[in-house]
C-alpha cells in the first residue's frame, strides 16, 4: 500500500519474537523504503508517529498493545495517513475487530498490499482523552485496576479473565443518570459501557450486534446487578439476543453519565479518573489500513 512506511515498536509489549527480521521479510521484497521507532516510555509512540508523518511516512504502523495502538491512533486521527496495527500486546482488540490477523508477517502484508483498505472509523471523546474500543465504569473500571502489568505478564490474556472475578465481587451496585442525546433514563447497574467497538476479544463475540465501529454512534450498555441472571443475559446479548430488563442499551451521539457512589473510569484498558463523565463520538475521523476481502480469506 505504502511505498515509504514507518513503524513504531513498544518492545515491552506482547512475545519475544524477531520483530525486524520480520518486517524485512516482508517490506524488503515489496521494494518499500521503512524505518522504526522504538518506545521507551509513554507518549514516544504518538511523539514517533507524528513525526514520522512530517517526513512523509505514506503509513504508520504500530506494534503493542492497544495502548500503543491508541497513542498512533491519537497522530493519524483527522489526517489522511492512515495507520496499519500490527497486533503485539496482550489483547489487541482492534486488530481482532478488523480481522486483522494476529501473525506479525501477515499483519505487516497489509502496509504493502495494494488491495489493502482504508476504513475511516469513528472515536469516542471524553474531555481531551479519546478511545477506539470502549469506555466502562463499575465492574469495567474495578477490572482494568486489577488486570496490572504483573498479572498480564503472568497469565496474558487470561489477566483480563482473572480480574473480572475479583472485580465482580468488589464493584458495589451503583445509581446510573443519563443524558443520551438530550433524554434522560435512570436505572441502577453494576456496570456502565460506553462503547465504539463492540468486539471482547473474539471474533463476531459483541454485547450488542447493533455496535460499529463506523456508524456515527456511541452504545451505552449497562448491566443491572451482580446476579447470574444479569451476565447470562449480557451472554445471550453478545449472541444477538438482548434481555431489556436485566441489560438496558442506549444509542447517541453526545452521552453524560452521572452515578451515586461515584464510580472509577476506564478508557481503552487506562483509569481516566471518576464518574461524572461526558462523551461524544467522532465520526469517521481514525484511518486505518485493513485487509482486503480476499487477505481475510
Amino acid at each position: 500500500m505504502g511505498q515509504k512506511v514507518h513503524v513504531v515498536i513498544n518492545p515491552a509489549s506482547g512475545q519475544h519474537q524477531t520483530i525486524l527480521n520480520k518486517l524485512n521479510d516482508v517490506f524488503h521484497p515489496a521494494g518499500v523504503e521503512w524505518a522504526v521507532s522504538i518506545t521507551q516510555k509513554s507518549g514516544d509512540a504518538a511523539r514517533f508517529a507524528r513525526q514520522a508523518i512530517a517526513d512523509g511516512a505514506e503509513v504508520v504502523g504500530a506494534y503493542g498493545g492497544d495502548g500503543t495502538v491508541m497513542e498512533v491512533a491519537e497522530a493519524v486521527q483527522g489526517g489522511e495517513t492512515p495507520m496499519a496495527i500490527l497486533p503485539g500486546g496482550t489483547a489487541n482488540l482492534m486488530s481482532v475487530e478488523l480481522g486483522i490477523a494476529k501473525d506479525l508477517s501477515e499483519a505487516a502484508q497489509i502496509m504493502v498490499n495494494p488491495e489493502s483498505v482504508i476504513r475511516r472509523i469513528d472515536m469516542g471523546q471524553a474531555g481531551e482523552q479519546r478511545f477506539m474500543l470502549r469506555m466502562g465504569m463499575g465492574f469495567s473500571g474495578e477490572k482494568v485496576k486489577l488486570a496490572d502489568r504483573e498479572m498480564k505478564d503472568k497469565w496474558g490474556i487470561l489477566a483480563y479473565s482473572i480480574a473480572g472475578l475479583k472485580a465482580l465481587k468488589t464493584a458495589p451496585v451503583a445509581k446510573y443518570h443519563l443524558k443520551v442525546d438530550g433524554e434522560e433514563f435512570e436505572t441502577d447497574g453494576k456496570t456502565c459501557l460506553i462503547d465504539n467497538a463492540g468486539n471482547m476479544g473474539s471474533q463476531g463475540v459483541a454485547p450488542s450486534k447493533t455496535i460499529s465501529i463506523s456508524d456515527g454512534l456511541l452504545d451505552v450498555l449497562i448491566v443491572r446487578d451482580a446476579k447470574v441472571g444479569s451476565w447470562i443475559a449480557l451472554g445471550k446479548s453478545m449472541r444477538g439476543h438482548e434481555d431489556q430488563d436485566a441489560v438496558k442499551h442506549w444509542q447517541g451521539r453526545e452521552i453524560h453519565i452521572e452515578c451515586d457512589p461515584p464510580q472509577d473510569v476506564q478508557g481503552d484498558g487506562e483509569i481516566w479518573g471518576q464518574t461524572p463523565v461526558s462523551v461524544q463520538v467522532l465520526p469517521g475521523v481514525l484511518p486505518i489500513l485493513t485487509p482486503s476481502a480476499e487477505m481475510k480469506s
